[in-house]
């Protein structure tokens, strides 16, 4: 049986690639295969591309569960004509794999992509073949999980929401609206307290210490915590009866939650979404 690979996860490629892109990927194996503990499988991949496309396959090691697998003859990309690849005509591949599953019993996907070796983002191709070792049946989507993984804009964007309706509501006419402003605020700075500690939860220690992570996400990160403070500030100076403090950090919450939304939408990452 032949499987053809599709984008089965299209949002974390679109902003940099483009899926499939004009190529082509399938394997002469069915997409969920049996195997006993450390058995080899062999797997022939066919992969075609535009005219001039400079093709290539690859399994990367990094991706899926790659790296839990033995894979020759190599993880690198096998290009065009080269000599793992078995078939000599332009713009077309054939290139064998041996895959050797792990000991353990579980589920492991094999992830495979064909795509222009010429890009820095090259356009591509990909298919996922599924290993059940020891009989582990495949894993299923978890709705819960997917939402968690957005809560940031889920809890970001009504706090955004609420703070900025607020903001017209007293500029429209403070005297009328100032309990309705409060109760609006309040709900947006309450929403984003929970938003952080989420946030803070599900962030792995070593993306707050690998470096390169955080810094890439420091500016939202900067704004959204600058908003946080400033709108607890805010909220004391207006409990206080204090409009002019109150008023101006709350033009400095309402601009730095904007800010942090913009560049957490930008980033495209549930790192921290404001």
């Amino acid at each position: 049986l032949t499987v053809t690979g599709s984008p089965g996860y299209p949002d974390a490629h679109e902003n940099c690639h483009t899926v499939p892109g004009g190529y082509a990927i399938s394997a002469d194996i069915d997409a969920t295969n049996s195997a006993t503990p450390s058995e080899t499988i062999t797997i022939e991949i066919t992969a075609t591309g535009p005219s001039g496309s400079n093709l290539f396959v690859q399994a990367p090691f990094s991706t899926q569960n790659n790296a839990d697998l033995q894979i020759t003859p190599t993880t690198s990309r096998i290009l065009d004509d080269s000599a793992d690849d078995n078939n000599m005509n332009a713009d077309a591949m054939v290139v064998t794999f041996n895959i050797t599953v792990p000991e353990d019993e579980g589920f492991y996907y094999l992830f495979i992509l064909a795509g222009d070796n010429a890009g820095s983002q090259p356009d591509f191709a990909y298919i996922e073949i599924g290993f059940s070792v020891g009989g582990v049946s495949a894993p299923k989507d978890d709705p819960f999980a997917k939402i968690f993984d957005h809560l940031g804009l889920y809890l970001g964007l009504p706090a955004l929401i609420l703070v900025s309706v607020s903001t017209v509501l007293v500029l429209l006419n403070e005297n009328k609206f100032v309990k309705l402003h409060g109760i609006f605020a309040g709900s947006a700075w309450i929403l984003t307290v929970i938003n952080v500690i989420v946030a803070v939860i599900k962030i792995p220690t070593k993306a707050w210490l690998g470096g390169y992570e955080l810094i890439y996400h420091l500016p939202h990160i900067i704004f959204g915590a600058i908003g946080l403070v400033t709108g607890f500030f805010s909220m004391l100076f207006g409990i206080a009866a204090e409009r002019k403090p109150a008023r101006m950090t709350g033009y400095i919450t309402l601009v730095c939650w904007w800010m942090a939304f913009v560049t957490g939408f930008l980033l495209n990452s549930n790192l921290l979404l404001l």
